[in-house]
């Protein structure tokens, strides 16, 4: 029976593995066809607005779960909107096709150059399936661009070049002679026409299979750029041009240094990074990076790991426009999945605790029931025993033979072995059954232990993570209220001196407008490099907003703050910032004061602020000192 029942057992537990891989490839197919009518719904845009509206919903409804009967109602809208997009795009290119047709006829009719009207012949010729495919648009307009112009040159050297009319006489009296040299002229000249066409076919093939290999081999050359991309290389650094490598110093390096362009003098890692309109390439690099980092940071349980590691294998390919918005859409949906996660999770693991707290309890009121059943038997024997003793001294009175009495006291001795060895039995089972219980509870408190421990560790990381500014690395607004209060809660207790200083990039919104925003992004970046690097461990720096940097330097001297600042200062205006080869030159204003324990760290705060607008006002590019008395203010330039 027993064999049985495990054999069930095993083919139960064999079938819910089958099932679970049927599952998970069912999941995987889902995820695949998902991704697939994502992308070629991206892929079709921008076709018909109608059309258009139908694909986003398709991408809403299949981010989310639905039931069949609105996902059938949504495709039949679909199938109409694709059905009445097509007929419209048939129209289109039908007037589109006209429209070139009569284009192609008024350039006929200004009367260019034979070879341009060859050419506007096979134009018209070849036009309707040119049109079949909407990519050759652009290359049709093009062309007809391309013949206009030269209908338009031609025809205006023809007027200028063209010989006087002839007169009435000469037209009259045409020999023979000419008019027969003019038909074998047109003759050859429609012989070398159709020569002409057939070698224009030949050449526009072989231009647009030289076109098609030419577009392969770049998207090949641009992912075999990007895998061999070096990994030293910074990825936030995103160059705008081409600089010359770096020359070892000699006899001559001065000489070539001045015949060198400017540009091959500045420090690539302060170029600023073109606006949006450039080349994938331009940031394939930081984009890399950023996904990845974003990938490692991700708490990615069991359950999204397989998209995780196919994400992050699509990344480490290679990508382009076209494939970053799919996967920045599935990404989303993975961070979403894990925030809904986390609140389950904390959820389940409350739930979890909640159970074994149960248990535990359960546990330990039935180790004190045993105890109390253990104390209950050790009275009874007691009571056995002392009724045994007791019958064996009413024996031994009333006894008066001794073979009698030997009887008597042989089964007391054994009604008491009897008694003494069920005890004892009985003792070992309780005793037994105590150590499991305690055994059970130790590795539930064990248990409970590591993950509390691990459960603290993982909100003491997102605490961290919490206080960071993710685009500078620096210390983010709530961190910067943690740490003040805790200094100036210092300075009340002990006395002792702190500086605050508020530091404000200049003009930071014209860099925003003439460069973009991921150059803006970038000067954040380095500036607050070069702030932290420059200040000491005790010091504390923050990204208080925007553009603006909040420190404190503890114990410090009024004289020696202001001297710090007016450094960091100096050292901004001096980063080496260029775009395109031209020096871009980035400073900023500053307020500094000292904290006093008379006033409360806001009202501190804003008596610096208004030091630093003090300095914006007087011309930026400096740092104002915020005195305590008179709230006046002087600047240090």
């Amino acid at each position: 029976m027993q064999n049985d029942a495990l054999a069930w057992k095993k083919k139960y537990l064999e079938l819910l593995d089958k099932q679970e891989k049927i599952e998970i490839g069912f999941n995987t197919q889902t995820d695949l066809l998902i991704r697939a009518l994502i992308r070629s719904s991206l892929a079709a845009e921008g076709n018909d607005q109608q059309l258009d509206q139908q694909l986003r919903l398709l991408r809403t409804f299949l981010r989310k779960d639905i039931n069949n009967v609105e996902l059938e109602s949504h495709t039949n809208q679909l199938e109409k909107a694709v059905l009445k997009s097509e007929k419209n795009l048939q129209q289109r290119k039908a007037i589109l096709g006209a429209t070139l047709t009569q284009l192609a006829q008024q350039l006929h009719q200004l009367q260019p150059a034979k070879d341009v009207q060859k050419e506007l012949k096979f134009f018209e010729k070849n036009l309707h399936q040119q049109l079949s495919q909407s990519y050759n648009l652009h290359n049709l307009l093009n062309q007809l661009k391309a013949l206009q112009d030269r209908a338009f040159n031609t025809s205006t050297a023809l007027e200028q070049a063209a010989p006087p009319a002839p007169s009435l006489f000469s037209r009259f009296f045409k020999t023979a002679e000419q008019t027969k040299q003019t038909k074998q002229e047109q003759e050859q000249e429609q012989e070398q026409e159709q020569e002409q066409e057939q070698e224009q076919e030949q050449e526009q093939e072989q231009e647009q299979e030289q076109e098609q290999e030419q577009e392969q081999e770049q998207e090949r050359a641009a992912i075999a750029c990007r895998e061999q991309a070096p990994a030293a290389q910074t990825p936030e650094y995103l160059e705008l041009s081409a600089l010359t490598a770096e020359t070892p110093a000699g006899p001559d390096h001065n000489q070539d240094t001045q015949q060198r362009d400017p540009i091959d003098n500045m420090d690539d890692s302060y170029a600023l990074p073109m606006l949006m309109d450039a080349s994938y390439s331009s940031v394939a690099h930081h984009i890399h990076q950023t996904l990845t980092t974003l990938l490692n940071d991700l708490p990615i349980s069991d359950t999204h790991e397989q998209h995780a590691l196919e994400l992050r294998s699509r990344i480490d390919k290679g990508l382009n426009w076209y494939e970053l918005a799919p996967l920045l859409d599935e990404l989303s949906n993975i961070i979403l999945a894990i925030a809904n996660g986390a609140d389950n999770g904390l959820e389940r693991y409350l739930l979890d605790l909640n159970q074994r707290l149960t248990s535990f309890h359960d546990t330990l009121q039935a180790t004190s029931s045993g105890y109390s059943e253990s104390a209950k038997d050790a009275q009874t024997l007691d009571k056995d025993l002392r009724q045994h003793v007791s019958g064996f001294h009413d024996d031994v009175r009333t006894s008066t033979d001794l073979s009698d009495l030997k009887k008597l006291v042989d089964t007391r001795l054994n009604t008491f072995i009897n008694t003494l060895q069920a005890y004892q039995e009985k003792r070992m089972q309780t005793d037994s059954v105590i150590y499991e219980r305690f055994q059970a509870l130790t590795e539930h408190s064990r248990l409970m232990e590591q993950e509390t421990q691990q459960l603290t560790t993982k909100l003491e990381e997102q605490r961290q993570k919490a206080l960071l500014d993710p685009l500078t690395g620096l210390a983010n607004r709530t961190a910067w209220n943690e740490r003040s209060e805790l200094e100036y809660a210092r300075i009340k207790r002990s006395g002792s001196s702190l500086l605050l200083s508020i530091v404000d990039i200049d003009h930071f919104k014209r860099i925003n407008d003439s460069y973009g925003h991921l150059a803006g992004d970038k000067v954040l970046r380095l500036i607050a490099q070069e702030l932290k690097k420059r200040l000491r461990k005790t010091d504390f720096i923050a990204r208080f907003g925007g553009e603006e940097y909040a420190i404190l330097l503890p114990d410090t001297a009024l004289d020696e703050g202001c001297w710090l600042i007016d450094e960091l200062r100096l050292a901004v205006a001096a980063c080496p910032f260029h775009f395109r080869g031209e020096p871009v030159t980035i400073t900023f204003s500053a307020g500094i004061g000292q904290v006093s324990t008379s006033e409360s760290l806001e009202q501190a705060f804003e008596r610096i602020d208004q030091a630093l607008y003090a300095a914006k006002a007087a011309g930026r590019n400096q740092v104002s000192v915020a005195d305590l008395g008179d709230n006046t203010e002087s600047s240090i330039n």
